[in-house]
């Protein structure tokens, strides 16, 4: 509901107060709506009050920028109403945790699912780097969420992917369960997808398909395992790797993946917004802008963490 102005408001305003003592009205100046410049009339749910279009949410576009450590974006994108991606950055020193995850939009509240996801894995790596562990308690926390809340979580489970990475000196451990991805890019050189997605494109082509025709099929980035109460028994899988040569790990969405498919474009396009941007967290922003302008048909989420061999 938006508040109107009392007599003693404008005096109050005036004199710098936050609240108006005579009706207690906020005095902070909100921003207008960006679709008919109605001052402070958007609700907290994003909706504009005047106009009754989607202002924004604060989730639309998020950052984390942990200088030259690590950084990550997350972004509405184009075509969704809302982001129903989440990331997790912890940076230590030199040691950090990354969590990407992508809410299933044909699931009843998929933001909701991601961000337990990496809040709930997120935590667990910050004690322990177990990405096993934190995977199977953020299942458990995702799976949770019928039992609280919206009743409609029941008929439609809330779920999402889950990409999980600890950085410790040379060695990286990654886990994963659905389609979001990791990637290792050298110095030189391709790219190297370090995850394998559980979609049924992937089990096509392992049993066999034609790798172009299993990933023009309609059903090619349908999911066989997410995070969610009707996901049954749930496996992370697991890798570890020890970094011999400077490169750039990466974390990210199909909201990405999806515009850069072939491993050696997913290269040239990180390197060179890498060399534009100057700084990690601009070019976290050039690659969401990326996808964007290729048509930011989903939610887009990335994070980059340069890792080295070489002693500073």
């Amino acid at each position: 509901m938006t508040m109107t102005d009392c007599a003693s408001c404008a005096d109050e305003r005036a004199a710098g107060a936050a609240f108006c003592e005579a009706c207690g009205n906020s005095l902070a100046v909100a921003d207008p709506c960006p679709n008919c410049g109605y001052p402070g009339g958007v609700g907290a749910d994003g909706y504009c009050e005047r106009c009754g279009m989607l202002a924004g949410r604060p989730r639309d576009h998020l950052e984390s920028d942990c200088g030259d450590i690590a950084a990550a974006v997350t972004d509405r994108g184009r075509r969704h109403h809302r982001n129903e991606d989440a990331m997790w950055l912890a940076v230590r020193g030199t040691d950090v945790d990354v969590v990407v995850s992508d809410g299933v939009s044909a699931s009843f509240d998929p933001d909701v699912a991601s961000e337990a996801a990496v809040n709930t894995a997120g935590a667990l790596l910050g004690a322990a780097p177990d990405v096993a562990k934190a995977i199977l308690a953020a299942k458990d926390a995702v799976a949770d969420l019928v039992k609280d809340g919206d009743p409609r979580r029941a008929a439609s489970n809330p779920a999402c992917t889950i990409v999980v990475a600890t950085v410790r000196g040379t060695e990286i451990n990654i886990g994963w369960v659905g389609d979001s991805r990791a990637y290792w890019l050298p110095a030189e050189g391709p790219a190297e997808q370090l995850t394998e997605d559980d979609s049924w494109a992937t089990h096509a082509i392992s049993m066999g398909a034609d790798p172009e025709a299993a990933m023009r099929d309609p059903k090619a980035h349908a999911i066989t395992a997410w995070l969610g109460a009707d996901a049954g028994p749930v496996q992370p899988r697991t890798g570890a790797f020890t970094v011999i040569g400077p490169g750039h790990l990466i974390l990210c969405s199909d909201g990405l993946w999806n515009y850069l498919t072939d491993p050696a474009d997913f290269g040239a396009v990180v390197r060179e917004r890498l060399r534009e941007g100057g700084t990690l967290i601009d070019a976290a922003r050039g690659l969401a802008s990326f996808a964007n302008e290729a048509g930011g048909a989903d939610n887009i989420t990335v994070a980059l963490v340069p890792v080295s061999n070489l002693k500073e």
